[in-house]
Formats: C-alpha cells, sequence, structure tokens
C-alpha cells in the first residue's frame, strides 16, 4: 500500500505495478518444452489411432474370411448332397472354381456301436491358407439312415 500527498490516499496493489522485472516473466507464447510436450502427446495419441486402425482391418478381413467359408460350405452340401443310397464312409476333397485360396473336405464316417447303427458323422471343412498360416471353418452334422434290414 502506497500514500500519496494531498491526504488522498491511493491503493496500488502488485499486479498493477509493472517493473522491468516482472515485464520479462510475462509469457507470450508457449515455451520449447511445452511445444516439445504437446508433440510427444500428439505422436503416441496418432500411434495409438493407427494401432487400432489396423486392428480393426485385420478382424473385418478376418471375419470375411470366415463368412465366405461358411458360404463354401452351403455351397459343398449344395454340390455334393448325402443321399440315402449314396452315403458312404470314406473322405472326398476338392477346390473352388471361383475362391482358387479355399479347398475343401469332407470325412464321412459310420457309427461303431452297434446300438448306432445307421449312424453316420459327416465333418465338412473349408480351408484355407492367410498369410501362410493355415486357418479353417468346420461344420459336423449327423446323418441317421435307417438300416435296410430294418425297413
Amino acid at each position: 500500500v502506497r500514500v500519496t500527498g494531498c491526504g488522498s490516499m491511493r491503493i496500488m496493489n502488485r499486479r498493477s505495478v509493472r517493473t522491468p522485472l516482472h515485464s520479462s516473466r510475462l509469457r507470450r507464447g508457449l515455451t520449447l518444452i511445452e511445444v516439445l510436450l504437446a508433440v510427444v502427446i500428439l505422436g503416441i495419441g496418432s500411434g495409438v489411432l493407427l494401432l487400432a486402425t489396423a486392428r480393426c482391418l485385420a478382424v473385418i478381413s478376418k471375419s470375411q474370411r470366415y463368412s465366405t467359408a461358411q458360404r463354401l460350405i452351403q455351397q459343398v452340401e449344395a454340390e455334393h448332397p448325402l443321399t440315402r443310397a449314396g452315403i458312404e464312409a470314406g473322405t472326398e476333397s476338392g477346390r473352388f472354381d471361383d475362391d482358387a485360396d479355399y479347398r475343401w473336405e469332407r470325412e464321412i464316417k459310420e457309427s461303431e456301436d452297434e446300438n448306432r447303427k445307421g449312424l453316420y458323422t459327416v465333418r465338412t471343412r473349408v480351408s484355407w491358407s492367410d498369410r501362410g498360416r493355415e486357418s479353417f471353418e468346420e461344420v459336423t452334422t449327423w446323418r441317421f439312415i435307417r438300416p435296410e434290414e430294418e425297413q
């Protein structure tokens, strides 16, 4: 608090008094450390976003592969149907004309249990290679065909 002449009192706070010492401390921009810190934070954030985007694209690609495999399993069932007269234990396989990366295999096994005579396990598998790694989608069904002597 400063007192000035003529009997009047004038109150001045420290913020209103500007000295050369205080004017050099005024901030008129960002310091180098603040800019570097902002760049580091931005870089880390961008890296995380890029990594998350790449992971999402990989999941989408994998999902499309499995969806295609499901469609191709249905195609195998339609093109090579199992009939009452044509079912017998064994394995058959092949490739697809329109999807050269995919292969199919069907394995038919008859139950060895005497009480389950006429029960067949049919395993249909579509496989593919994705970046040197083998993957597959498989469907297993059971078919019962009453033996000839019981009909």
